[in-house]
């Protein structure tokens, strides 16, 4: 049930205001005239109280507002289109009523939400009488022009004066959820590198230049030749007696393959470098998790996240995307650093746990890359 509230519109704030200047211009130059409209504006703003008041006492509790997203995912500068249905329940159904526009309670979910404006009599969906159980669809375009993740407030009900100077909320909408993301960038990588390597989601991490093999054991693939690092009690002791060269027993890998793939999203890049690194960086975790690996989603700012491959895989993959924050990234023209900053806590901890790393960056961004990521494997965002 949403709290029933009483508010001015635009228009009843100007009348309002108009009032007192009305009449102290009245009495200044002696017009009666400019004093009678001060009165006549005070008497529209009570007289609206009274009858939206009414109105709202006959509308209690047989209105309902509904939203339906046709999906709640899309690229950037995609068509999303959004349906909001309008319902009576009750004879209350002919009592004029307004719909909040959809297009001004869209906000970035990572955003603190502000304080809603007023109902705008010119700015509004207008219901037409509806009977009893009859519902009035209208379908609007959600916002996909940039990337990120917003939430639509409550769609606010109202139920005007005849003047359209007070209202009170008669019911509210529910809340709805788009996740907009970049509409991926296909690089050309090796299959080893987006297939990453085996190991544990936990494991300690490695340095650049060691390989760490699986503990476990899968199924028997056949013999090969010993590597040195391989384990000794793999050895294949009959190979040796007949060949004289040694042979181990190989296995297919059981093991999640994982792929850390971190987004440079630095400042000196710039706000349209860090979407085209966001970009590539679903192309490239897309790429990987259709090869079956555990994609380590990290940026340069200290965010990770891990995501396995099957059914879900890609969609939370794009939202994550999606929901990254680039905001220190826009920097005003001009002031773009050139040296290389140097490494600190956070770039230490993106070193991958376990598997290949892909640092995906601009041109720019590569040449002013931290000693930290020199292990990492460069891809360049076109």
């Amino acid at each position: 049930m949403a709290q029933r509230r009483l508010t001015l519109t635009t228009r009843g704030v100007i009348a309002l205001a108009l009032a007192p200047v009305c009449a102290l211009a009245g009495v200044l130059v002696g017009a009666e005239e400019l004093v009678l409209l001060a009165v006549a504006l005070c008497t529209l703003v009570l007289s609206g109280l009274g009858q939206s008041a009414y109105r709202a006492a006959r509308n209690r509790d047989i209105w309902r507002v509904g939203v339906d997203l046709v999906a709640s995912d899309a690229e950037v500068g995609g068509l999303l289109t959004m349906l909001v249905t309008v319902g009576s329940s009750g004879r209350g159904g002919t009592t004029p009523v307004w719909l909040e526009a959809p297009e001004r309670g869209w906000v970035p979910a990572r955003a603190v939400p502000g304080r809603r404006p007023l109902p705008n009599p010119s700015m509004v969906r207008r219901i037409p009488p509806l009977e009893s159980g009859v519902t009035a669809p209208f379908s609007f375009v959600a916002p996909t022009a940039r990337r990120g993740v917003f939430t639509l407030q409550p769609l606010r009900l109202w139920c005007p004066d005849s003047f359209g100077l007070v209202a009170w909320v008669l019911t509210s909408g529910p809340r709805a959820t788009v996740s907009v993301h970049p509409t991926p960038t296909s690089v050309e990588l090796d299959d080893d590198l987006l297939r990453g390597e085996p190991g544990a989601e936990h494991a300690q991490p490695v340095d650049s230049v060691g390989r760490m093999r699986p503990d476990s054991l899968g199924d028997f693939s056949g013999i090969r030749p010993y590597i040195p690092g391989d384990r000794l009690r793999l050895l294949y002791w009959p190979a040796l007696a007949l060949r004289g060269e040694l042979m181990v027993r190989d296995f297919e890998d059981s093991g999640s393959h994982r792929v850390q793939v971190v987004a440079d999203i630095r400042p000196l890049i710039g706000a349209p470098g860090c979407e085209s690194v966001l970009a590539t960086v679903a192309g490239v975790g897309l790429q990987a998790l259709a090869r079956g690996s555990v994609v380590e989603l990290s940026t340069t700012a200290g965010e990770r996240i891990a995501i396995g491959p099957g059914p879900y895989g890609s969609v939370a993959l794009l939202r994550a995307v999606a929901n990254i924050d680039t905001g220190a990234a826009a920097l005003p023209s001009g002031r773009r650093h050139r040296r290389a900053p140097e490494p600190g806590p956070r770039d230490r901890d993106l070193r991958p746990t376990v598997g290949t790393q892909l640092m995906v960056t601009t041109r720019d961004g590569a040449q002013a890359m931290p000693a930290s990521f020199g292990f990492a494997h460069l891809v360049i965002a076109p």
